[in-house]
């Protein structure tokens, strides 16, 4: 740095500004290609001079290590047993030179990936096996020093070709990124095809839901009218009525359970008390009695008159006589006053009302079923509710579509942007695509 730069700073140097270059997409890899053929071209009769030298140098090599196969080494001179260690050193060094020349020798081809790939592991190859045999060198050159020597020289001649072979593709590296840039182009080409896949898939599915709505909405339109029309305003009178009816049969049905509850306990000493032969009761009451304990308007339909119902009440007032159900006084007094109430209740009145609101409760539902409009508004109803599930499962589809779609578009963007700034360092240019 200069005294002037010291004072007023360095100058910094401006950098060429790179030339912008606008491309189709679709030619990526043959504008790549010709850039490839350019710069590979620009060096190609060194990369095949250097080549040609590697080739004569394998073959003075080889010649060198006929040589030294044939020149004999007396074991009976000097000290014989350094001399059997050099005879064995260079019987190894000529079984691994053959081998190493035989690989080193080039590829026969004009593709520059492939050619430097060649040099790569050729300049590999030659360092890590002379140095899993240089001891075997090291050995045969104490005897055979001359022979040895010319072998060293050719070697280092080699290693250097290929040194400066490596430096020029070096100098032109960035065209290696073509089978990158093939790859990625052949990647962005399938994922735009799955793009147009996916898009179709969309738009079919969309047609789909807006068939459904269409279809829905017609359906509901028809079940609308229905409901207004005369017959579905008899229908809802039909199950208006039907409404009214079972609550009076389960307000009757409540009634006996609520008449029969202050006396279920002392049924249920009954029942015991007959279980344990402890107090005799005819099949047919028993059989009764276990059923008014358990549903009373079942066994009542069967108890006709109640005669037994009454029975089995005569039969508690017996034991509470008895005092097998023991009682307190006045406990005994209400009890037997419930009793004789209940021997006095017309229980076939509300058996007959019973029977009168059931046998009105079938009429109505026979009136229901005949009613054909009851059919259609059911068919409708159950059609719509079936649309409405296809359309969710329609809709979820869309979701999982669109997920998709965007993920294939982000994978095409990242690929898109990926391939431009490959293609940027490939050739030197600012690279950008047609829209």
């Amino acid at each position: 740095m200069s005294f002037l730069d010291k004072i007023f700073g360095k100058k910094e140097a401006i950098k060429p500004k790179k030339e912008e270059l606008i491309i189709e997409l679709n030619n990526s890899v043959s504008f790549a290609e010709e850039f490839y053929l350019k710069e590979f071209n620009e060096i190609s009769k060194e990369i095949f001079s250097k080549l040609a030298e590697i080739k004569h140098l394998i073959r003075e090599l080889d010649l060198i290590l006929n040589d030294l196969e044939k020149e004999k080494i007396e074991e009976d001179k000097g000290n014989p047993k350094l001399r059997r260690i050099v005879l064995t050193s260079k019987k190894t060094l000529i079984s691994k030179m053959n081998p190493l020349i035989s690989k080193l020798t080039p590829v026969s081809s004009n593709d520059f990936i492939e050619l430097n790939t060649y040099c790569i592991n050729s300049l590999k190859l030659l360092e890590s096996e002379i140095n899993s045999f240089g001891r075997n060198i090291a050995y045969t050159g104490i005897v055979l020093k001359d022979s040895v020597k010319k072998l060293g020289e050719k070697i280092n001649e080699l290693n250097s070709v290929f040194t400066e072979l490596k430096k020029l593709f070096d100098s032109k590296k960035q065209i290696l990124l073509l089978s990158e840039i093939k790859e990625e182009f052949t990647e962005l080409k399938k994922k735009n095809e799955l793009n147009s896949a996916s898009v179709l898939s969309e738009t079919e599915i969309k047609k789909r839901n807006n068939d459904l709505n269409k279809k829905i909405t017609e359906l509901q339109e028809r079940l609308d009218s229905l409901k207004l029309s005369p017959e579905a305003a008899e229908l809802k009178s039909f199950f208006e009525e039907k409404s009214v009816l079972i609550h009076k049969k389960q307000e009757t049905k409540t009634k006996l359970i609520q008449l029969l509850f202050p006396i279920e306990k002392s049924m249920k000493v009954l029942s015991k008390l007959s279980e344990s032969k402890n107090f005799l009761l005819k099949p047919e009451e028993k059989s009764l009695l276990e059923a008014y304990l358990s549903n009373p308007f079942l066994a009542l339909k069967k108890d006709n008159n109640a005669l037994i119902l009454k029975k089995i009440f005569s039969y508690i007032q017996e034991l509470i006589s008895e005092g097998k159900i023991s009682l307190k006084e006045k406990e005994k007094i209400k009890k037997t006053a419930v009793l004789n109430e209940l021997t006095e209740y017309n229980f076939d009145l509300m058996f007959n009302e019973f029977s009168e609101t059931e046998k009105s409760l079938n009429e109505i539902e026979r009136k229901i079923s005949l009613s054909e409009i009851s059919g259609k508004i059911s068919s409708l109803e159950e059609e719509i509710i079936s649309l409405n599930n296809s359309k969710q499962n329609s809709e979820k589809e869309l979701a999982r579509q669109q997920n998709n779609s965007k993920k294939i578009s982000d994978e095409i963007l990242s690929l898109t942007d990926s391939l431009k700034e490959k293609l940027s360092e490939f050739s030197g240019k600012i690279i950008s695509f047609k829209q």
